[in-house]
């Protein structure tokens, strides 16, 4: 009886589990038009490696973090690493700072079109002291 009740919960799992939506491995290519406009939030992050295998000084080099629900799960190798951003203070237009993708932003700390930037990005758009900026932006 044991072995049957572990066959049949075992099927269960892999009915479920074929049933399940699949996981995007990696940036779907159209979201890189730059006539495509995303907007959302800007913080920021300090470190000098990430998901695209790429060394950066955040201190002195605009880079950003990705939302990883733009991205895909995939990192190196990812068809984003290395683009280039412009991004856009909503409250004044005039703030304007280009960056590189270099990382991936966790989906639970980087909604869709948000994105996370290097001190040297964020600095250029607003005082560290706010940790959050509305932004909008595009690749170059």
């Amino acid at each position: 009886m044991v072995k049957f009740t572990f066959a049949l919960f075992a099927a269960a799992v892999v009915s479920t589990l074929s049933m399940a939506a699949p996981v995007t491995k990696r940036a779907d290519s159209s979201i890189f038009a730059a006539s495509n406009q995303y907007s959302g939030r800007a913080t920021w992050f300090t470190g000098s490696y990430g998901a695209c295998n790429i060394n950066w000084d955040g201190n002195t080099e605009p880079i950003v973090a990705m939302s990883a629900l733009m991205m895909g799960a995939e990192s190196w190798g990812n068809p984003a690493c290395g683009k280039l951003v412009r991004i856009t203070l909503k409250s004044d237009p005039s703030k304007s700072v280009e960056a590189r993708v270099v990382d991936k932003c966790p989906g639970n700390e980087c909604s869709y079109g948000s994105l996370d930037l290097s001190p040297a990005a964020f600095q250029q758009l607003g005082d560290l002291g706010t940790g959050v900026l509305d932004i909008e932006w595009s690749f170059v």
